[in-house]
């Protein structure tokens, strides 16, 4: 029996309307399967579904947990990362981070990078 394979994808977002918008915006796409929303790095480990095989990550202003710590997390469990970088500055990405992830402009960018 064979199945066509979906891609698992995790999302990140500290709030909670963007990450309820995203959500939903995952859940409509065909090929992709939404296991993990999570507002919180505590949520995003603890979760039974963690690691996915993407993880779609927007860090917020005044996270008390750095993107870069969360891209490291990511990759350390072999879940490729996402960065949307519309609200946040490149700068505040460490240098040995960069290659770990892809950055994008916009959510929609990051559908359409795993979709595509």
């Amino acid at each position: 029996m064979s199945g066509a394979k979906h891609t698992t994808v995790g999302v990140f977002d500290a709030d909670p309307h963007s990450l309820a918008v995203k959500r939903a915006a995952l859940e409509a796409v065909p090929g992709l399967e939404l296991r993990l929303a999570a507002e919180s790095l505590g949520q995003m480990l603890t979760s039974p579904a963690f690691p996915t095989d993407v993880m779609i990550v927007e860090q917020r202003p005044g996270e008390r947990v750095s993107i870069n710590y969360k891209i490291r997390v990511c990759r350390l469990a072999d879940a490729r990362v996402i960065v949307v970088h519309s609200a946040g500055d490149p700068s505040e990405l460490a240098r040995d981070v960069t290659s770990l992830m892809t950055p994008v402009a916009s959510f929609e960018e990051a559908i359409e990078l795993i979709a595509g």
